[in-house]
C-alpha cells in the first residue's frame, strides 16, 4: 500500500468520508458521551470534595470544643460545679486519649480524576481515625442502591471502553460495505486497484477523521468538566495516546473481518459478537472462574471472630492487664493496679491484644485483596477493555491500589497517634490516686490538650503513575499492529460473487 495510487485513493476517500453525515453523527453522539462521563464523574468527585471539608470543619469545632472546655475545666470549683467525670475531661489524659482523640484522614482527588471514578463511589475517601479503633478505622458506608453500585458509573472511561468502539465499527462496517451491499464491489473490482489498498485506504480514511475529533472531544470534556488541563497534562496526554492505540486495536480487529469483505449485516453481526465478547462476555466469565477458584474469606465470619475474640478479651481481661503490666519494667513494680484502671486506660493495653488475635483473619483479607489486583493487572494484558479501563483509572488516582496505599497510610497514622498518646496514659498507673479533695473540675494531669500531627497523604508522583501505565500501553500497541497485520495478510484478493 505505498505509492501514488494509494495516495490518491486515501485523498479520495477522505474527502468522500469528510462529506457523510453518519460521520458526524457518530462523532458528536461519542463526543457528548465522553462530555457527559467526565461531567458525572466530576460532579461525584465535586460532592465527595465538599463532604471532605465538612469533616476538616467538624474536626477543627470539635478540637476547638475541647480546647475550651479544657480551658473552663481549670477554673476553681464553684459551687455551681463539682469534678466532672474523667470521660468529660480534656484535662484527664486518659479521657482525652478516648474521647479527644479524634483525627480524620482524607484521601483528596486529583486533577485528572474525572477521567475514571473507578473504585471512588465505593471506597471510603474519608477515614475517622481513634486510638482505640482496631485496624485504624472502622468501615462505614453511606446506603446506596447495591444494584446501582453494581452497574457503575457512567464516566469517560466507560465512554472510551464502550461506546467508543461501538461508532468506530458502526462506521467501519457500514462504509467499507457499502459497494458490497449495492454489488458495486464487481465494478470496484475491475479497476487497477487491489482490495488491501482499496480498503485500507477507506479505513485510513475513516481513522483520519475519528482520530483527531475523539481526541479533541475529550480534551473538551475534561475542559468541561472543570480539569485543570495544564497541571493534568501529562496524565491526560497518556491518556488521549491510550484512546488513539485502543482506536488503531479496534481498527485492526474490524480490518481482520472485513477482509472476507463480507456484507454490512454480516459484519454487524461479527462486530457485535466480538465487543460482546471483550466488555462483557470475557470478563464476567473471567471474574467467576477467579471466584471459584479463589474465593474471598467470609465476612460474617470475620464479624463473627471479632464477637467471639471480644467476648474472649472481655472474659480474660484481668489476665491480660495483669501479664502486660508485669511485661513492662517500670509499671511491674505497680501490678497490683491493674485490675483497678479506667476503661480508657484498659483499652490501651486490650485493643492492641485484640488486633494481635485478629491478626491471621486480617491478613487472609489483605493477601487475598492483593491477589485479587495482581490477577486483575493480568487480566488487563489479556482482555484489552479491562486493561484500558484499569489505566484511566490509575491515571486518574481512582484505582485500587491508591485506595490500598490511602488506608495502609491511614494504620500508620493511628499506631503514629498510639506512640505518642499512650504512653502518656500507661504513665498514669506509676502515680498515687489522686485525692478526693480538687481544687478544678478537671483532673489536670494533661496540662494542655496535645499538638497532635494530621494525616497528609503520601502520593505517588505523577511521573510513577504514568511510568506504571506505560507497559499496558506498548502491549496495547503490540496487539494493534498484530491485528492490522493480520487484517491486511488476509486482504489479498477480491471476493467477489458472480
Amino acid at each position: 500500500m505505498s505509492g501514488p495510487r494509494f495516495r490518491d485513493l486515501f485523498a479520495w476517500e477522505w474527502r468522500q468520508v469528510g462529506r457523510s453525515p453518519l460521520l458526524w453523527t457518530v462523532l458528536l453522539i461519542v463526543s457528548a458521551s465522553f462530555a457527559w462521563g467526565a461531567l458525572n464523574t466530576a460532579a461525584l468527585h465535586s460532592a465527595q470534595a465538599a463532604a471532605l471539608e465538612r469533616a476538616r470543619q467538624v474536626d477543627t469545632a470539635f478540637h476547638a470544643n475541647a480546647a475550651a472546655r479544657a480551658r473552663a475545666y481549670r477554673a476553681p470549683v464553684t459551687s455551681s460545679g463539682g469534678p466532672v467525670a474523667y470521660w468529660q475531661d480534656p484535662t484527664d489524659v486518659a479521657g482525652y486519649s478516648e474521647y479527644f482523640v479524634r483525627m480524620s484522614a482524607l484521601k483528596p482527588h486529583l486533577p485528572s480524576s474525572p477521567l475514571a471514578a473507578g473504585v471512588s463511589d465505593l471506597a471510603p475517601s474519608r477515614l475517622e481515625i481513634r486510638l482505640n479503633t482496631p485496624f485504624g478505622f472502622t468501615d462505614t458506608y453511606d446506603f446506596e442502591n447495591p444494584r446501582g453500585l453494581a452497574l457503575g458509573r457512567f464516566d469517560l472511561a466507560f465512554a472510551v471502553v464502550f461506546l467508543l468502539p461501538i461508532g468506530l465499527l458502526l462506521l467501519f462496517a457500514l462504509f467499507v460495505t457499502f459497494e458490497r451491499d449495492r454489488d458495486m464491489l464487481r465494478l470496484v473490482a475491475a479497476q487497477a486497484v487491489g482490495p488491501r489498498a482499496w480498503t485500507g485506504a477507506r479505513l485510513a480514511a475513516i481513522l483520519a477523521w475519528s482520530v483527531p475529533a475523539t481526541v479533541l472531544a475529550m480534551i473538551a470534556a475534561l475542559g468541561i468538566a472543570g480539569v485543570p488541563l495544564g497541571t493534568a497534562a501529562g496524565s491526560l496526554a497518556v491518556a488521549a495516546l491510550l484512546t488513539v492505540v485502543y482506536m488503531l486495536f479496534w481498527s485492526g480487529v474490524a480490518l481482520t473481518i472485513l477482509a472476507r469483505q463480507p456484507g454490512a449485516g454480516a459484519a454487524l453481526g461479527s462486530f457485535a459478537a466480538i465487543w460482546a465478547a471483550l466488555t462483557i462476555g470475557l470478563p464476567l466469565a473471567g471474574s467467576a472462574l477467579v471466584g471459584m477458584i479463589d474465593p474471598a474469606p467470609s465476612a460474617v465470619g470475620y464479624v463473627d471472630a471479632q464477637r467471639r475474640i471480644g467476648d474472649e478479651i472481655n472474659a480474660e481481661r484481668d489476665k491480660i492487664l495483669a501479664a502486660a503490666v508485669t511485661r513492662r519494667p517500670d509499671l511491674r513494680p505497680y501490678a497490683d493496679r491493674a485490675t483497678s484502671l479506667d476503661y480508657a486506660t484498659r483499652l490501651s493495653f486490650l485493643v492492641p491484644e485484640t488486633e494481635r488475635r485478629l491478626a491471621p483473619l486480617r491478613s487472609a483479607f489483605e493477601d487475598h485483596r492483593l491477589r485479587q489486583e495482581g490477577v486483575a493487572r493480568i487480566a488487563g494484558f489479556a482482555i484489552p477493555t479491562l486493561g484500558i479501563e484499569a489505566a484511566f483509572a490509575t491515571l486518574a488516582g481512582t484505582d485500587p491500589a491508591r485506595q490500598r496505599t490511602f488506608e495502609a497510610q491511614a494504620r500508620q497514622y493511628q499506631l503514629r497517634l498510639r506512640g505518642i498518646v499512650h504512653p502518656l496514659v500507661q504513665r498514669e498507673i506509676t502515680q498515687p490516686p489522686s485525692s478526693p479533695a480538687r481544687t478544678t473540675r478537671g483532673r489536670l494531669n494533661l496540662a494542655e490538650p496535645l499538638t497532635l500531627p494530621k494525616f497528609a497523604l503520601a502520593d505517588r508522583p505523577a511521573a510513577e503513575r504514568i511510568g506504571g501505565v506505560l507497559p499496558f500501553l506498548l502491549w496495547l500497541g503490540l496487539l494493534a499492529l498484530l491485528a492490522i497485520t493480520i487484517g491486511l495478510v488476509r486482504t489479498r484478493e477480491w471476493k467477489v460473487v458472480e
